[in-house]
């Protein structure tokens, strides 16, 4: 925008806005009397008319087509997963409805309503769910503040604070494994791979589904993840039961972990959830999810007596201050294990040194 002085109280006043879907930008120009305050509203209320016209044009004036958009950019950018896409969808479906200058107090009370009500099977829905939505949205509208589409996000952290979530504590026993991997041989052998490999080295399902061949070095036994969560490459290691299964992949298979529909024929683990939820009914396994096979092989590497820094590093995270959320604590086990300094009485037991004290 441009604010020019022409005379005594006298302005030259012109707006231009980018207008994404035609191509170029849009404009007005005005020339009103007044002072240079009176000047700056006007030119205020042509900035507001002019992005309310860009808004429609560029196809975002009701929420569903702001979340258009922002799906848009991230798939040209690689970064949309599909059970990011399928969440994303859900809230579309649920609020695209809503026009964007409405938006934020329709979603206060829709926001309200997931808290209080139940879900369809009678239950209360979790911290978890309600904090995915609202980054959802929140992200969808800090996509349309960088194109410049609105001013600023109203969907603060004031008004729409981050519920508390409760940290998963699953963890899989000998028995349980054995039952689940059984299983997923008997029924389901296509994700035996993925599984194993998941229970031993910490990972999300997105790295792994849809990772290429040469993403995984026979020399080095590394598979190279270019872009994690975090926005960081990571490297991850590749243990000695697993090399066998990496070197005999099919030469003409492209993908690292997939299922062969047919001889030559091949598709990626994208269905993945549905073979895990199948497999873990018929093993008798409750309240598991596939992403739990991170904190187990978190656990199960810390025990093993590795750095927390090393499995940040495996995990792709910057730092290991996520090892308190995925490390599952065997409070037995570390009570059995603990170490007590000389508290000055000799090797005798601390009963011992209680009677005789008392005798």
């Amino acid at each position: 925008m441009a604010l020019t002085k022409i005379g005594p109280n006298k302005w030259h006043i012109r707006c231009q806005v980018w207008d994404n879907n035609k191509g170029y930008p849009i404009s007005k120009r005005v020339t009103v009397a007044g002072t240079r305050a009176e000047a700056v509203v006007v030119d205020g209320d042509i900035l507001k008319e002019l992005k309310a016209r860009t808004l429609t044009s560029a196809y975002a004036s009701t929420f569903a087509e702001a979340v258009d958009l922002y799906m848009e950019n991230l798939r040209l950018r690689g970064q949309l997963s599909r059970q990011h896409e399928n969440m994303v969808k859900f809230v579309r479906r649920e609020l695209g409805h809503i026009r964007l200058e409405v938006f934020d107090d329709h979603f206060e009370i829709y926001r309200r309503r997931l808290i209080s009500a139940p879900t369809k099977q009678g239950k209360s829905r979790k911290s978890a769910s309600i904090n995915r939505y609202t980054a959802i949205v929140r992200a969808t509208f800090k996509y349309l503040v960088g194109r410049k589409i609105l001013d600023q996000n109203p969907i603060t952290a004031e008004r729409f604070p981050k519920m508390k979530e409760e940290p998963r504590d699953r963890y899989l026993g000998p028995e349980e494994r054995l039952r689940l991997l059984n299983a997923i041989r008997e029924h389901r052998p296509h994700i035996l791979p993925i599984v194993q490999y998941m229970l031993m080295v910490p990972c999300r399902v997105s790295e792994l589904v849809t990772a290429k061949r040469e993403q995984y070095s026979p020399i080095a036994q590394i598979i190279k993840i270019p872009r994690s969560k975090a926005g960081i490459p990571i490297t991850k290691s590749v243990p000695a039961c697993m090399r066998e299964y990496f070197r005999n992949i099919p030469a003409d298979c492209p993908w690292l972990f997939y299922q062969e529909l047919a001889p030559g024929e091949y598709r990626p683990l994208t269905h993945l959830r549905y073979a895990w939820a199948f497999c873990l009914k018929k093993a008798e396994i409750a309240d598991m999810r596939i992403h739990d096979l991170r904190h187990i092989a978190v656990t199960d590497l810390y025990d093993a007596g590795n750095s927390e820094w090393a499995i940040a590093a495996q995990a792709g995270w910057k730092s290991p201050v996520m090892m308190s959320t995925y490390w599952h604590m065997d409070g037995k086990k570390i009570a059995h294990g603990m170490r007590f300094g000389d508290s000055g009485h000799s090797n005798e037991s601390p009963t011992a040194d209680f009677l005789s004290a008392v005798g």
